[in-house]
């Protein structure tokens, strides 16, 4: 059964019980607002009857309330869950129906770690929208999100690469898993898990000054404000019950600032424990093959605990700190009880405890989110596989390499292989031929293959290349940059690259030196490829300069190889089939182009043909 008739037949499942849960949901509430209003009547009777009322009926109604209230919470928990799920399979629609560039995240703010003058996220679209990470990711936390960026961003060795693909192999294969992590991490409000506050709190929090001694006061100091009321309640001396009221007051004022500032941090994110537990719920619940799974399972346990145990123990914490948010209670029984102490007390001993493993586990979750989200890719287009990650140096042979960002319905697949250590394929062709779009297409595929995740590809053997590119170049009006001076800073870096990682480093070159006069382009390109070639990189260099394709004269022989995109001209209609075509383009279209969109130029013979 294919992605797409599973994730219909599942939507439909899932918007069922999504609707079965929204209507149990609402009758147990109006059967619980018809218990309040039976409640009010019973407290109002008897002002009109004039004599005791039947208030002993309150006992029952009040525990039906609280048992109504608990099946009305787990109505709340379904339709939480199949409201996740019903997203999760509208948006995987969205990704097989090509309407994948209108979901929110576009983690346009995830390239910020990354030089926009050198790295390759840019030019090959990783990041921002209608970009790979939008694409792929299907990420509930901060961190995962953090982690898929990271996954796109740096090239992973062989063996790390390795083991993310059999992980992603493993979770392709298991959609009610995939399902749950998703499902698991919903909350009512839609939006990111953050963790940042929490983090914040576990790893730099500092502990109650005099801790041990607040715990012994937080325990006493009530038990004996309480004795001493019953002492003055039977025998009428109050001085022993006015000497606890001043210490327990003391006791208060002395704190307060300090127990207050710890109670803000943690009750802030508060609403976000419950969905953390429930991930990391969801992550220990698979039954795993692969090594990295199965690490990441065992890495969310705290001394035989599991790390959602823990989480929901802080979680309880912080729900009966909360009680001080009650007017009445905090006015009343909280400073009776000291509890706002008590309880920043115990979860600065969870803190103690469990805090250091905090950031652990969200890295495990993150992990876990962003393998998910390539096997998503990979359970979603079966047309993708998972490359051949080669030891020996400088290899690349792809079978129907695709680019991953172009719609699937007509996106043009080509064979590509590189012939090896100081080799460089010279791809020329006329504008909009497909020149460009090949070359990102072997960008972002080695950028998914590095990363662990299926790449579009029929087939691909790859060495563990380094990358650099230069693609997408842009000037700077602010810092007094040209076009043709930015050019020149991305292909010393490139040069550095290919310089540093020798018969490991892939480069791709987009119509070099484009922004000078034709006889300097030629000089400075054909030096460029000589350089590159000499150092033992691999490459491909794109040109419409058909005299750029003569550089493979001036190479050894077999080095360099001419391949090109043709097009056809139709009554003046230029058409592109995007096959890749050995030797080099005969003819160039710029001005049957210009001639096409409306601008009216002379076209002689040799234009026209």
């Amino acid at each position: 059964m294919s992605a797409e008739t599973t994730y219909h037949e599942r939507l439909t499942a899932r918007r069922e019980a999504l609707a079965e849960a929204t209507a149990r949901a609402d009758r147990l509430g109006n059967v619980r607002l018809v218990l309040a209003l039976v409640t009010v009547v019973l407290l109002l009777l008897p002002l009109f009857i004039r004599h005791g009322g039947p208030w002993w009926g309150l006992v029952p109604i009040a525990g039906a309330f609280v048992l109504l209230g608990v099946l009305q919470d787990k109505a709340f928990a379904r339709r939480r869950q199949a409201a996740a799920a019903v997203r999760f399979y509208e948006e995987g629609l969205m990704r097989l129906e090509e309407k994948w560039r209108e979901l929110a995240d576009d983690g346009a703010d995830l390239a910020a770690p990354y030089d926009a003058e050198t790295h390759y996220a840019g030019d090959l679209d990783l990041y921002g929208p209608a970009s790979l990470f939008q694409l792929i990711s299907r990420v509930s936390t901060a961190e995962g999100r953090r982690t898929l960026g990271r996954y796109l961003g740096e090239m992973a060795d062989r063996e790390e690469a390795l083991s993310r693909q059999a992980a992603v192999t493993e979770l392709a294969a298991d959609l009610d898993l995939r399902e749950r992590y998703v499902a698991a991490a919903a909350g009512e409000e839609l939006g990111r898990i953050e963790d940042s506050e929490l983090l914040e709190w576990a790893e730099k929090g500092a502990p109650l000054a005099n801790a041990k001694v607040l715990r012994v006061l937080g325990i006493v100091q009530p038990i004996a404000l309480f004795a001493t009321y019953l002492f003055y309640y039977f025998t009428a001396n109050g001085w022993p019950l006015a000497v606890a009221i001043i210490t327990q007051a003391a006791t208060l004022v002395l704190t307060r600032k300090a127990v207050e500032q710890r109670a803000h941090v943690i009750s802030g994110p508060e609403r976000f424990l419950s969905r953390f537990a429930r991930l990391i719920e969801a992550i220990e619940s698979g039954q795993y093959q692969s090594p990295r799974m199965s690490a990441l399972k065992s890495r969310l346990s705290a001394d035989g605990v599991a790390a959602s145990q823990q989480i929901v123990a802080l979680e309880k914490i912080v729900n009966r700190l909360d009680a001080r948010l009650n007017v009445f209670f905090a006015l009343t029984f909280g400073p009776a009880l000291l509890w706002d102490l008590n309880f920043v007390l115990r979860a600065d001993q969870w803190r103690a405890s469990a805090g250091p493993r905090l950031r652990g586990w969200f890295e495990a979750i993150g992990e876990a989110e962003a393998l998910a989200s390539f096997a998503a890719l990979l359970y979603e287009r079966p047309d993708y596989t998972m490359p051949e990650l080669v030891e020996t140096a400088s290899t690349f042979e792809a079978e129907q390499i695709a680019h991953p960002l172009l719609d699937r319905r007509a996106v043009v697949a080509n064979d590509l292989t590189l012939k090896g250590a100081g080799s460089v394929l010279l791809l020329s062709g006329s504008n909009m031929s497909g020149k460009s779009t090949l070359l990102r297409s072997v960008g972002i595929n080695l950028v998914l293959a590095r990363a662990g995740a299926p790449v579009a590809a029929k087939s691909l053997r790859v060495s563990m290349f380094s990358l650099a590119t230069s693609v997408r170049i842009v000037d700077s009006l602010a810092s007094g940059t040209s076009h043709f001076y930015a050019e020149l800073k991305r292909l010393k870096y490139v040069v550095d690259e290919a310089a540093a990682h020798q018969e490991d480093c892939l480069y791709l070159l987009d119509e070099m030196l484009h922004g000078t006069n034709s006889r300097e382009r030629f000089i400075g390109a054909t030096s460029v490829i000589r350089w590159l070639s000499k150092s033992g990189a691999t490459g491909i260099v794109t040109t419409h300069d058909l005299s750029l394709a003569k550089v493979a004269e001036d190479l050894p022989p077999g080095l360099a190889t001419n391949a090109h995109f043709s097009d056809d001209v139709n009554q003046r209609q230029i058409q592109f089939d995007y096959q890749l075509r050995t030797g080099p383009v005969v003819s160039t279209n710029a001005l049957r182009l210009m001639k096409a969109v409306g601008i009216d130029v002379e076209l002689t013979e040799d234009a026209a043909t």
